[in-house]
């Protein structure tokens, strides 16, 4: 099938649903009947600019103008049972992109049903199979472009044991934000060889899939402890813990640490491991916080395993351009530092993270100001972005500038 069936399929639900009576906050059923029409819509209208500029020889600098949105639909709940489906669409508006540098991103031209799940909760037991979104260390898709990823899977949460979260789970494909996205420390997965510019569709994550479990646990006042395992079968095992405290003190300071530790099956792949320290604080409403990660190995070993997803990237060196990828790579130190402040709905973030990478030309220090704006009163549920960039390479012909604008409507 190919984009404008999507995008008819987008329309029927939509006219479908202009059928049901006035929606209601999802609520028990008692008939099938009830099952849909308790259910509840959502959904979101969005405009996205994303512009960037370069300093190296021969490149062209790019920007592209596209909008869209998500429309999403979920039953009411019978026997603890319901259903869940989301559609998403994206339409270039304009692009100037000679290099290409959009292709995987945002250049898309189409609609994906990105969620098809079935939910089942029976005390404090939950099952969740099919296409959803996840976030998770080591499983976690982005929304940071107008696609927002996705993934098929199948899990099972327990949360019996006080303020504690056990979830096992299966991930079988993985929804990318373009049909011409991949991503090298993704290798695995089939990404799509033939791709036309349509939303990225399911892609099979290995020949097996990943299997993993996750611990969320925050008993102790004022420790919340994450660990998680996950295994790409006969590629790579990866293993994830963190602890942060925060003290019950004035300006609420907290300390942190996360480790990261990968086994590749390939035998030539050394194993590796990262090391993360974080700590901050808050002062009369602006938050202070730095962070520091470094990975081991020797120059040109193998990186350590980040998660699937280009929303996995837990590190404490995280950053909007690049994601703080470079923070993986064999014997980098990263460190960052930061302020935040939000002051009548704006929320501003401004950070300076540098990667100290043993390869020619690698090293990186990134400048990061985040701005949201929330709007109230007759413009509530609407909310404006903007993420400013700018990015200086130890080799001066990879520098460039960032710029990525949204505004959306969540309705």
């Amino acid at each position: 099938m190919g984009k404008h069936s999507n995008v008819y399929g987008l329309f029927i639900l939509m006219g479908l649903m202009g059928n049901f009576s006035p929606v209601f906050a999802t609520e028990d059923a008692t008939n099938l009947k009830e099952l849909f029409t308790k259910g509840k819509a959502e959904g979101s209208l969005r405009s996205y600019y994303f512009a960037q500029l370069f300093d190296g020889t021969g490149k062209n600098d790019s920007n592209i103008w596209a909008n869209g949105g998500h429309l999403k639909y979920t039953t009411g709940t019978i026997y603890g049972l319901h259903l869940g489906a989301k559609f998403q669409a994206s339409f270039v508006g304009s692009i100037d992109d000679d290099d290409g540098k959009t292709t995987g991103s945002m250049d898309a031209e189409g609609a994906v049903l990105s969620e098809a799940y079935l939910q089942y909760d029976l005390y404090k037991t939950r099952f969740k199979g099919g296409r959803q979104h996840f976030s998770s260390p080591l499983v976690a898709d982005s929304g940071s472009r107008l696609i927002q990823e996705s993934f098929e899977m199948y899990f099972l949460r327990n949360t019996d044991l006080k303020d504690t979260e056990i979830t096992g789970g299966w991930v079988s494909k993985y929804q990318t934000r373009t049909d011409e996205s991949s991503y090298g420390d993704n290798a695995f997965v089939e990404y799509d060889i033939n791709g036309t510019g349509e939303p990225g569709d399911f892609y099979d994550v290995g020949d097996d899939g990943m299997w993993i479990v996750y611990l969320k646990n925050s008993v102790v006042e004022g420790l919340e402890i994450q660990a998680m395992y996950g295994n790409v079968i006969d590629v790579v095992q990866g293993v994830y813990a963190d602890a942060k405290y925060t003290f019950d003190i004035a300006f609420k300071p907290f300390a942190a640490t996360q480790y990261f530790y990968s086994d590749w099956d390939d035998s030539i792949k050394d194993s590796n491991q990262l090391i993360g320290f974080k700590t901050g604080a808050n002062f009369g409403g602006v938050d202070i916080f730095a962070g520091f990660t470094t990975t081991g190995g020797d120059p040109g070993d193998e990186r350590v395993f980040h998660g699937l997803g280009q929303g996995a990237f837990y590190q404490y060196t995280t950053t909007t351009k690049t994601a703080g990828a470079g923070a993986f790579e064999a014997d980098t130190d990263a460190y960052q530092v930061g302020v935040g402040y939000t002051v009548v709905g704006l929320k501003s973030t401004l950070r300076y993270t540098s990667f100290d990478n043993p390869a020619d030309g690698a090293d990186l220090d990134e400048w990061t100001l985040n701005l949201l704006y929330k709007f109230t009163g007759k413009f509530e549920n609407l909310h404006a972005s903007v993420d400013f960039s700018i990015l200086d390479y130890e080799d001066d012909e990879k520098d460039a500038i960032d710029v990525r604008s949204r505004l959306i409507y969540s309705f």
